[in-house]
């Protein structure tokens, strides 16, 4: 599955180069900062795997579309743009100040205001960390404007985009408020999360925006839809097992972040609620501390191992996974039998991935 990941990437990253180079010379001339979001932006994008804008091509091939239609490649580089807006934001909002790797957008510009004295340099990084975020979104949906996406679903793909990205907002909002908050949360609202913020976002919209040139009936979109929750919830999971058991070069960020963030996770819920009292007392301060060094890590990890919620966080993974495997077999009528394999394939991939 990963190379159908990562077939399309040379192809996006080609086209989003010479696209953000465009819009230098026709938007962006003569103001202060416009080659510099431009390069800073492209820069950006282009560190990513481009795993949204491939599930675009999957979305409609899973439906036997062709791939070298040219509206796939320009809905796919909206997927990377929008990825690249909500993790410009999400760095600021988590205070992630390494993303893929390296810097992250408002790092770059915190540091760029250290080089030139600005008094309050954090704030002038957060600010123009917000304004790159804001002006890649806007190049996503005016990409969707393109002369090569036939006019009879561009209202349908405009129309998904905004629903979806208005979802992840209030999902984000509800993530943000579960990290602040002392209150307990439940599972349930765990879940609820992923998958309105992975599933939706990250599956569900790029695979229908794929079946949505392919010319699937909202039915079907709607089954895709349903099985695009679940490939999200998992990969979700993975993600914060990976976060958390992984190193920070196979992340691209700093591992223990979620910790120190206190981001409720499923490791984190089941943890306190298995916790004794003791163990929680010496745990909790350690959830949400700015500066936690490796051997606390180290300290929340071998408790996870030692209560079984490392076990328990995978079962429940294979249970998601189960789930969707069936909607796979059952709720998609239209989809060629090599296109059920693909998304059995792409399900494989979010559970047993490593990175």
């Amino acid at each position: 599955m990963i190379e159908h990941l990562t077939k399309y990437k040379k192809a996006i990253t080609d086209f989003l180069t010479e696209y953000l180079r465009r819009q230098q010379r026709v938007i962006f001339e003569g103001t202060r900062f416009g080659h510099d979001v431009a390069e800073r932006l492209l820069t950006f994008s282009l560190q990513g795997k481009m795993i949204r804008g491939s599930l675009v091509y999957i979305g409609a091939g899973v439906y036997g579309h062709a791939d070298d239609d040219p509206a796939l490649l320009r809905m796919a580089a909206v997927m990377e743009l929008l990825q690249s807006f909500l993790l410009i934001h999400d760095d600021i909002m988590d205070r992630d100040r390494l993303r893929r790797g390296a810097p992250s957008i408002y790092a770059q510009y915190d540091e760029l205001g250290r080089e030139e004295g600005i008094r309050d340099h954090l704030h002038f990084g957060e600010a123009m960390g917000i304004c790159t975020g804001d002006v890649a979104i806007f190049l996503a949906t005016g990409l969707i404007a393109d002369e090569s996406i036939p006019d009879e679903h561009r209202r349908s793909l405009l129309s998904a985009v905004s629903c979806e990205i208005s979802r992840v907002g209030l999902a984000q909002m509800g993530d943000v408020y579960h990290g602040v908050s002392p209150a307990e949360i439940a599972e349930e609202d765990v879940i609820n999360v992923y998958r309105l913020k992975t599933g939706r976002y990250t599956f569900s919209l790029p695979l229908c925006c794929g079946a949505i040139l392919a010319g699937a009936p909202e039915e079907e979109l709607e089954a895709l839809g349903r099985i695009g929750e679940g490939l999200g919830i998992v990969f979700q999971i993975k993600d914060d097992d990976i976060g958390l058991f992984g190193t920070t070069e196979g992340i691209g960020k700093t591992v223990g972040s979620d910790i120190s963030e206190d981001k409720k996770t499923l490791h984190r819920i089941e943890l306190f609620r298995r916790a004794s009292e003791t163990d929680r007392a010496a745990l909790e301060p350690l959830f949400g501390a700015r500066a936690i060094g490796t051997g606390q890590v180290d300290d929340v990890l071998e408790a996870m191992r030692r209560y079984g919620v490392d076990t328990y966080v995978q079962e429940r993974m294979q249970q998601f996974a189960d789930h969707t495997a069936d909607m796979i077999r059952s709720d998609l009528r239209l989809v060629t039998e090599r296109g059920r394999q693909m998304l059995e394939s792409l399900l494989e991939y979010n559970l047993t991935r490593s990175q």
